[in-house]
């Protein structure tokens, strides 16, 4: 018998009825659904297997992220940035490369056989902020408007620059040298990027405006555009071969700018979504983790 989704299901029910305890504590709803996922995995019920670099665990992180950070986005007030843009300007052009480099200087530390490259792949692979787990700091309204928008533009941001850098350390690593120039590679992620948020978040906006306007559509079809909104910037720019993560944080800043006060009737159901797939991810991510060590662990004793 199958009884994954049984435990997926249980999991989420199980952190749902603590989840208002849990909010504001150090122990987040997020660390109680990673220690399900690792107890759901091979080390007690051995009902989650999936394997860390499987198709779904991947298409499931990507499909949570693109929809948590045009949520996000959706909620940046443009004249309010333009106002504070240094704070983020700061962060991802002195504080992320800085990170990057603490995080190879660290890995040199721990790792004595890790190469300068491979401890600047480590550090690369570390340093962008998790959308995911920043959303409980970027919608907390305790927090300076300019501090949570500040960091909700980097962590939309921070994927398509670090992953550039990733291939170009990877191919250094590799011996074959950089795939193509560092510019170029720079500018089709974030230029693809662009071209695939701007054209979903557009469309989603008039359609939103212009379609709503007329009473053309359904109250239920209306929650939805959001969701598939970002859907659309994420596969453009993958298919275009730039970075979907930008492509839905542009989507959803212009989704936000053109909807203005209709965005806010419209997220319900995408952050919802967004909510349920971020959990789900790291019910999977717990699991994985397992399985991963449990190799790991068990290529060694061999």
């Amino acid at each position: 018998m199958n009884w994954q989704l049984a435990t997926v299901g249980l999991a989420l029910l199980l952190v749902a009825a603590t989840s208002r305890k849990l909010s504001g504590t150090p122990v987040t709803p997020a660390m109680v659904t990673v220690a399900l996922g690792v107890l759901a995995g091979p080390l007690v019920l051995d009902d989650l297997s999936a394997g860390p670099t499987s198709a779904t665990v991947r298409t499931l992180a990507e499909a949570t992220l693109a929809v948590v950070l045009f949520s996000d986005s959706s909620r940046i007030d443009l004249r309010a940035l333009r106002r504070e843009a240094s704070i983020p300007v700061r962060l991802l052009g002195v504080g992320l490369p800085l990170t990057i480099a603490a995080g190879a200087l660290a890995a040199s530390a721990l790792f004595g056989s890790f190469s300068l490259s491979e401890a600047l792949i480590l550090g690369v692979i570390l340093a962008p902020t998790d959308a995911g787990l920043g959303a409980a700091v970027v919608t907390d309204t305790r927090l300076p408007q300019r501090v949570r928008q500040s960091l909700n533009v980097e962590s939309g941001l921070n994927d398509g620059i670090c992953v550039p850098l990733l291939l170009i350390v990877l191919a250094s690593a590799s011996g074959t040298g950089t795939p193509a120039h560092p510019f170029g590679v720079v500018g089709e992620e974030i230029g693809y990027g662009l071209i695939g948020g701007a054209t979903a978040g557009v469309l989603a906006g008039y359609i939103v405006v212009l379609a709503g306007r007329r009473g053309l559509i359904d109250e239920n079809w209306r929650q939805l555009i959001p969701a598939a909104g970002a859907t659309l910037a994420f596969g453009v720019a993958d298919a275009l071969g730039g970075s979907g993560f930008i492509a839905a944080f542009v989507a959803g800043v212009l989704y936000g700018l053109l909807t203005r006060s209709d965005a806010a009737k419209t997220m319900g159901y995408t952050e919802q979504t967004g909510a349920l797939l971020d959990a789900v991810t790291f019910l999977v991510f717990g699991a994985v983790l397992w399985v991963r060590h449990s190799k790991h662990s068990a290529g060694r004793s061999c």
